[in-house]
């Protein structure tokens, strides 16, 4: 009589402790041929509560008599065909509509078009993130399983609200989760041209934390996930972060350039200027700091052409729409980061020891990083153009 995509409510008929559950559609015919009466209960998921069938609007239902409502429901279900036509063709007029979406949206719901108002729900939420109303109608229409498919339903906490997510996430799925990426980033300390690999370890991981908590997970994605989709979770992101990468590169070179024309001194060569410039390193780690993570968000939340995705100029009014939630998680991103320089700097003269230390540390902010960009995400992801 029911089906899997219809939400379902708990109900206790009157005198009984034994839990069934129905549609409300379902519920509402059982109160009309008599089978529960206005004494029985029903769990209201919104309130969160017991209520008795009296005190709903199932009232009436429960009162009347059973034939009547057969064609009663007839006339209400033409009424409201009636009613979803005008709407829809309010719609084709002017798509921006928004209380036109959502009429669209219940009516298509209530006539049992569940991919219809799944459709207007989702326009309405794209265009309007974490709207109100149309949370509460999905909420209420939808089970817990198929809310999960939309996108902007629910905007997750900023992670600084409970930074125990923030010192939880690398240990949620246990400790071999981190230990053995611990023992790689060690291991790679001693391999010629390690750190690179380890950095392009480090950013895939992150990669997919971020993807998965930008729906409010406090978890880090499954390894296996990984590997489910290679392209777009693996091969894409790792081309187009290699392009952001080069970009910032070049940048800090023209700076390094320009800088090395104006006061170089004779015989030196522009590496070892920039190297041993304080100022341009400085100023280098801040273009990253502000710019990459930037960058790793759009990657995730974009899904354009390659030519805009990796548009400078896209990524900077990007920052500007973000305003002060990317200074936020960009401050939080440095801390982590710089947490690791210092105990780099700490461990870094002692042999083994130090590697050891530096692929823990590694281990345990990646996926804090990947925790803090996906919340960005996941509250931000809608500016992103």
């Amino acid at each position: 009589m029911t089906t899997a995509s219809e939400t379902l409510y708990f109900v206790l008929r009157e005198g009984s402790t034994r839990e069934e559950q129905w549609t409300w559609h379902d519920v509402e015919q059982l109160c009309r041929s008599g089978e529960l009466t206005a004494k029985a209960r029903i769990f209201l998921p919104d309130e969160e509560r017991w209520a008795t069938i009296d005190e709903t609007r199932l009232a009436q239902a429960a009162t009347g008599e059973a034939a009547e409502p057969a064609a009663e429901d007839a006339h209400h279900r033409e009424s409201a065909e009636q009613e979803y036509k005008a709407v829809l063709e309010r719609i084709a007029e002017d798509p921006d509509l928004l209380e036109a979406r959502l009429d669209a949206a219940n009516l298509a719901a209530e006539l049992g078009l569940r991919d219809d108002a799944r459709a207007h729900f989702q326009t309405v939420l794209h265009r309007h993130p974490y709207h109100a109303r149309a949370a509460q109608e999905i909420h209420r229409r939808f089970s817990k399983t198929e809310q999960k498919a939309f996108r902007y339903l629910d905007r997750p906490p900023a992670v600084w609200e409970d930074m125990s997510d923030l010192w939880r996430i690398p240990f949620a799925r246990g400790p071999l989760y981190v230990a053995v990426p611990a023992v790689v980033f060690a291991a790679l300390a001693w391999v010629p041209g390690g750190h690179f690999v380890s950095a392009a370890i480090a950013f895939l991981w992150a990669f997919q934390v971020m993807e998965y908590t930008a729906r409010g997970a406090t978890r880090p994605a499954e390894w296996n996930r990984s590997f489910s989709d290679p392209w777009r979770k693996l091969v894409r992101p790792s081309a187009l972060m290699a392009v952001v990468v080069a970009q910032w590169f070049l940048l800090v070179l023209a700076g390094a350039l320009i800088a090395f024309k104006m006061k170089a001194p004779a015989g030196e060569s522009l590496w070892s200027f920039a190297n041993g410039s304080p100022v341009l390193l400085v100023l280098g780690s801040i273009l990253g700091v502000l710019y990459l993570p930037a960058a790793v968000v759009s990657l995730g939340g974009f899904t354009g052409s390659v030519a805009k995705t990796l548009d400078p100029r896209r990524l900077g009014r990007t920052i500007v729409r973000m305003e002060h939630e990317y200074v936020y998680s960009v401050f939080l991103v440095a801390a982590v980061a710089i947490a690791l320089v210092v105990l780099r700097l700490a461990t870094g003269f002692i042999p083994v020891v130090g590697s050891i230390a530096m692929g823990a540390a590694l281990a345990c902010a990646t996926p804090m990083w990947g925790l803090i960009l996906g919340r960005l995400l996941g509250r931000m992801g809608h500016v992103i153009e």
